[in-house]
């Protein structure tokens, strides 16, 4: 007993994902709408701003030095909900609290950035700059919250160090778009549309592969194993 084997004929393939393309264009479509559903309300755009602050030296070195030391140290201070507190006071709006600058800010330090150069690891060492970044939906609020925590961040270390060592080095003069809710909406929507239209194809080809319906003389002849008689031509009147 033969047993026909499993071939996969890609001109056949081909042939099947044109003949079903109205299938596979539908499937792409309904795709298309559950994504557009799924994102009909695209969100707001999100706007960051960066305020840094750094260890001056108006005092001895060793003042500034040890101002560096303390940032290092303690660098989880920056992002405190005592420091988030007195920032949302400094906003002064009854709409923005200490949770929601905590949850709104994203701090860094040039201390934490390893570098090869020998020159950058000392300049690390001896000079830290932390810079405090603010993204919300609100541009102008972005830019004031990022200002607001770095005042507030040089208070705290004033207080901890007992001088006025650490200072605003930059404001946050301006701000960047990071999130455009629009463009994003539509690229998840892209993204379901194509989705679908491979599970459409995989969906064509895959039933193609496994149909095990005779359709060319090398199929008939299990690849050509069984001798072929005769073939009947195929007669249209």
């Amino acid at each position: 007993m033969f047993k026909n084997e499993l071939e996969i004929d890609v001109g056949r393939c081909l042939k099947a994902l044109i003949k079903r393309k109205k299938f596979i264009a539908l499937l792409t479509v309904l795709f298309f709408i559950i994504g557009l559903g799924l994102t009909l309300n695209v969100g707001d755009d999100k706007y960051s701003a960066t305020a840094t602050v750094y260890a001056a030296a108006d005092g001895s070195y060793a003042d500034a030095t040890n101002a560096v030391t303390a940032m290092n140290a303690y660098l989880n201070v920056a992002n405190s909900y005592k420091v988030s507190q007195r920032a949302a006071l400094i906003i002064g709006r009854s709409d923005i609290t200490a949770k929601d600058v905590q949850d709104s800010v994203y701090v860094s330090s040039s201390a934490n950035k390893t570098s090869s150069s020998a020159i950058s690891n000392f300049m690390n060492s001896s000079a830290t700059i932390i810079s405090f970044s603010a993204t919300t939906t609100d541009a102008a609020l972005s830019m004031e919250m990022a200002d607001a925590m770095a005042q507030s961040y040089a208070i705290e270390m004033s207080e901890i160090l007992n001088k006025d060592s650490v200072k605003t080095l930059d404001n946050a003069y301006t701000y960047n778009k990071t999130t455009n809710a629009t463009l994003s909406a539509w690229k998840k929507r892209v993204e379901f549309m194509v989705v679908g239209f491979v599970l459409a194809c995989l969906v064509v080809v895959l039933g193609e592969i496994f149909d095990r319906k005779v359709r060319t003389v090398r199929e008939a002849s299990i690849r050509e194993e069984l001798p072929v008689i005769g073939i009947i031509p195929d007669y249209k009147g």
